[in-house]
């Protein structure tokens, strides 16, 4: 089967109610392909070739599940240890937690805790060579209105494959704004083939890039994704030599109050009902933005 036609079984599947499931990082940005316009500038092009699948795999695109939320007033995005690799996850908990409630108000809330399906990608930035290989990742659009959808409407017209060091295709990226995020509107394709590069070298360094997006993205264990499902912001504790709440750290020169006690029990049994109280004030709800249906925007990759 060509590269093409498991691109496009993969994406079918996608569809289809399949999973395919395929440490401390460092993080350099020129690893990362983002789509988010600078302030100011309303719509942006960009073009993009996608490399190769590496050795082993059939096609570019990589699945991954992850659990987004906001930390510190920015969107993040934290892979699921349950479902990437079998073990204990705060959020799928809290989800479990509050679905096992029955209330109905409780199953709208577990929304926010449950996994959504991602897509990561490498990618050459033709405005940016020099920065090597990107990793994109993108959510998956239930709607089949996202950017995988887009990209993979482009790659059913042409029907080869893009990917093709010789004659393969890039892709151009057309990125408009939209309130405050930056969505993918379009992807489109030039009428002529291409060569990945005529520098012999920088096919075979780009073409031979080993890393996958655990390398460049966080895998958290379960104690910091419980700070964040708490509500809190993990920072480092030096004399701890760990990572604990940020409101933890500030409260130890406070004596907690009996108060405080028991708002840390309902948290370690319902976080996730605690917080949605502790804000529902707020003029940015907990439940905004997200659904399965978000926009496509990107967030940070740790």
């Amino acid at each position: 089967m060509s590269i093409f036609e498991e691109m496009m079984k993969q994406y079918e599947s996608s569809h289809n109610g399949k999973r395919d499931n395929g440490s401390q990082k460092t993080y350099d940005l020129k690893n990362y392909f983002n789509t988010m316009l600078p302030k100011g500038v309303d719509s942006e092009t960009k073009r993009i070739r996608v490399l190769p699948p590496s050795e082993g795999s059939k096609t570019p695109f990589t699945t991954m599940w992850g659990h987004v939320k906001k930390v510190n007033g920015e969107w993040k995005t934290f892979p699921c240890p349950k479902h990437e690799k079998g073990e204990d996850c705060p959020f799928c908990q809290a989800r479990e937690a509050l679905l096992a409630t029955g209330k109905e108000e409780d199953k709208e809330l577990a929304k926010q805790y449950s996994a959504r399906q991602f897509y990561v990608v490498k990618v050459i930035d033709r405005d940016k060579e020099n920065e090597g290989v990107k990793f994109w990742r993108f959510k998956h659009n239930y709607k089949k209105q996202g950017v995988m959808d887009k990209i993979m409407g482009a790659i059913a017209t042409v029907k080869h494959d893009i990917t093709d060091v010789e004659n393969g295709r890039d892709l151009n990226i057309l990125i408009v704004k939209d309130g405050q995020s930056s969505v993918v509107q379009s992807v489109s394709y030039p009428l002529e083939t291409s060569q990945l590069s005529s520098n012999a070298d920088k096919v075979k360094e780009w073409s031979e890039d080993t890393r996958t997006w655990e390398d460049v993205y966080s895998l958290r264990n379960y104690d910091y994704l419980k700070i964040i499902v708490k509500g809190d912001t993990p920072v480092w504790d030096k004399d701890g030599k760990c990572y604990i709440g940020k409101l933890e750290l500030e409260s130890k020169t406070n004596a907690p109050s009996d108060d405080d006690d028991s708002l840390e029990d309902e948290l370690e049994i319902g976080s996730a009902k605690v917080e949605s109280q502790k804000t529902v004030s707020s003029p940015e709800p907990v439940a905004a933005s997200v659904s399965d249906e978000d926009e496509d925007d990107d967030d940070l990759p740790f």
